[in-house]
Order: structure tokens, then sequence, then C-alpha cells
């Protein structure tokens, strides 16, 4: 469970922004909107607005740039190679500072606090922190070449200082010499699935809910999967994976590729007579003859369904892109609700209908917002005062943040 991310001097974030997971004393849809985990209450979803180029893609990239680089940094990387960081450009000292990532969260029901700081050089500063109860201890502490490791806690980074290249990590080192915490932190960070990647509008070798329709007769994800595409009224009437499994030329013993690797997914939609009585089921190839939209909403259920399954956390950029607002609204209901037990889901959009307060307490809501140096600011509905009060819990969020209250807009001039 992810409790809080931290970027500064990354992209378009000058300073230190905050995303944080975790519950405030709010009391509305406590019951839906929450998880308890131990002593932790989390949200379960966040909802990021604000205008185009503000920051809100790059918030979503930082996460993704530090998992990547705690996953990879200590594998096929030379001691020359740089670190693909991106140090915010329009200050001149940001240029010459090391971009900061830091991530809180829970693993086996206990609070980890993992971060560091990089240059395109180097690794300035790593640390990780356990808290099994209330008091957080240091696992390691390092700033650049010096290292403490307290090897009665983490006693798996011991003697390992020396093998660490200064543009790698040490948990990812410790990691690949089998360290048993680091390979599990390591997990951790895999599990984050940033869902725009493979929920466009094309075909995809590693597509989740193709991989689920393949389960070897099981029918339990086929009924999930054409349940949802049913219940946001696509009028598909059923949906087969054809397989081909080394298909060969009966002239010339050859064997044959689909367009689509070694599979094609076929909708079946009725087909009616001229007095209307369904005659049968025609097929489609889905990423053929199927709308934009119905293809990325089949391409993000297998994901919504491994998350909720498994307890992941989806991360998605512009929920909106080809999706009605009403089946936006549906997906978002389906994470916070009571059904969901351990996944989470944050994500970006344009879309104003979902900032509702009978879909979100004001600590899901999330606004990010440039200054007039170009340097984003992410806040949440909760920390917002008008005129020193902060917003209550019956505003009417739509129309208040259309009209500018709580900023994050455009303001623009008549084309």
């Amino acid at each position: 469970m992810l409790l809080k991310f931290t970027v500064g001097n990354y992209k378009v974030f000058k300073e230190k922004n905050i995303l944080d997971l975790r519950a405030t004393s709010l009391s509305e849809l406590s019951d839906h909107n929450t998880l308890q985990v131990g002593t932790n209450t989390l949200l379960k979803s966040a909802i990021i607005y604000g205008k185009n180029a503000s920051g809100k893609s790059k918030l979503l990239n930082a996460l993704e740039f530090m998992a990547d680089f705690v996953i990879e940094s200590a594998k096929d990387r030379q001691i020359t190679d740089s670190i693909e960081t991106d140090p915010f450009r329009l200050n001149q000292d940001n240029l010459k500072k090391a971009s900061h990532f830091e991530v809180e969260f829970l693993l086996n029901e206990t609070h980890y606090r993992y971060g560091f700081e990089v240059t395109q050089e180097r690794v300035v500063k790593e640390w990780l922190l356990e808290r099994p109860k209330t008091k957080e201890y240091p696992l390691f502490l390092r700033i650049e070449d010096e290292f403490q490791i307290d090897t009665k806690r983490f006693p798996e980074g011991k003697a390992k200082e020396s093998w660490t290249r200064k543009n790698a990590l040490f948990l990812s080192l410790v990691a690949q010499l089998n360290g048993q915490l680091s390979q599990e932190i390591i997990e951790w960070f895999s599990k984050l699935v940033f869902a725009h990647h493979f929920c466009d509008c094309e075909w995809h070798d590693d597509n989740v809910t193709e991989r689920l329709l393949n389960t070897n007769g099981n029918s339990k994800y086929k009924k999930a999967i054409l349940e949802l595409l049913q219940k946001a009224d696509i009028d598909i009437n059923d949906i087969e994976l054809i397989e081909f499994n080394e298909a060969r030329s009966s002239k010339t013993g050859k064997s044959i590729q689909t367009p689509y690797g070694e599979s094609l997914i076929y909708t079946y939609h009725k087909k009616y007579g001229v007095d209307n009585k369904a005659l049968e089921e025609v097929p489609f190839n889905l990423y053929e003859d199927e709308s934009a939209g119905t293809i990325r909403f089949f391409n993000l259920i297998g994901i919504i369904l491994e998350a909720l399954e498994n307890g992941e956390v989806v991360l998605l950029d512009e929920i909106d892109g080809r999706l009605h607002t009403l089946l936006s609204k549906a997906i978002v209901l389906l994470f916070n609700s009571e059904k969901n037990r351990k996944a989470q889901f944050i994500f970006t959009t344009h879309d104003t209908n979902l900032l509702n307060k009978d879909l979100f307490r004001r600590d899901q809501i999330y606004f990010i917002e440039k200054d007039r140096y170009g340097a984003a600011n992410t806040y949440a509905l909760s920390d917002f005062k008008i005129n020193d009060q902060k917003v209550r819990k019956d505003a009417d969020y739509e129309s208040n943040y259309l009209k500018g209250k709580y900023g994050a807009i455009p303001f623009i001039n008549n084309f």
C-alpha cells in the first residue's frame, strides 16, 4: 500500500511536492473510500486536476522514474552511464541540485520510508527507514560513498558498501545479491501499475486482459470481463480468445503469424432479421472492428481485476480519454467500494463531473498549478482555504473549481 510520495527538483517540480494517501480525520465517505491496514487508515483513490501542462502527468512520471530506477539501477549499468533524471530547468540553481524522490509504504503491514537524491552523474543520498510500531529506525543511510548500516536490523547490507557504484542504488545492489527485504521492496515497486501504457487503443503483447482470458479453461475471468463490458452498456454478447499455436500453411508447411502475434480476440454481436428477431452472432475483430473507447476499456479491465484481486496500486493518466464520464464514474465507484479491500487507484483527469462530494472526500482531491516562474505546486482540497476558511464538505466542488475558486484552471482569452 502506498502511504505517501514526495518529489522535488524533477521536471516541473522545483520544490518538494507531496501526494499523500493517508486519510485525514475527515468523516465523509469513510466506510467506502478508506482502507484500514493495521493502525493505518488509507485512501483507496486519489483524483488529480489541473490545466493542460500543469504537471499532472509529470507527477505520475516522477513515481514511474523512481520505480524504474530502483528496479533497474543495479542491472546492466556501467559506471560511466548517466542517470536519466531531469531537474527543474527554469531556475539556474536547480540545475546544479539533486532530484529528490521518497515513498512511504506498507510492506507486510510494516511502515517503510525509502528515498534517494540523484544528479545525472551519481546517487547523492539514499536512505531506508523502518517503523515497526511508532518509532522509526534507519536501516541504512548513505551520503555519496559513505554508509551507515544497522547490521542487526538490515544484515543483508553488511559489507556491501564497496560493491555499490556511484550511479547505482544500494538497495538495488543488495537485492541483486539476494537480500530478502531488499528483494521484497523491489517487488513492491514492480507492482506499481502505470496503466496508461497498457490501456490505449492498440494491441500490446503484454495485455493483461488477454492474459486473463487465456487461463486454460478458467471461466472466472472471462465471465468477469464480459460482465464488465456488458455493464458498461457495450453491446457485446460474447468474447473469445483464439490462439494460433504453431499454425502452419497446409501448402507450404511454413508457420503463419497473425498481425497480433499468436492470438486474436473476437467479440460477438447479435444479428437481427427484418422482423428484428435475433438470428445469429456476428464475430468482430476487437482491434479492427470495435470503437477506440471499447478497446481502451477492454485493455483496462484486466488491470482493474488484477489490482482488486492482488492489492496493486494503479496509476492512470487521463481516465477520461475515450471513456464516457459515466463509465469513468463507474470505475471510480468500483475502487471506492466495500468490495475493494486492498487496491489503490490514482489518476489524472479533466472530467469535472467526477469532482463530486458523493464520489470523493476532500483529502482525495488534488490540484496541481504552476506559479509565474513555471514551478508546479500540488495541494489537496482538504488543505485549501478560501478567505482563511477550509472548504466545507457540502460545497459544490465542481462549480467552485470551474469558477476558479480552487485554482488550477486555465484562464483562456477569447480566441
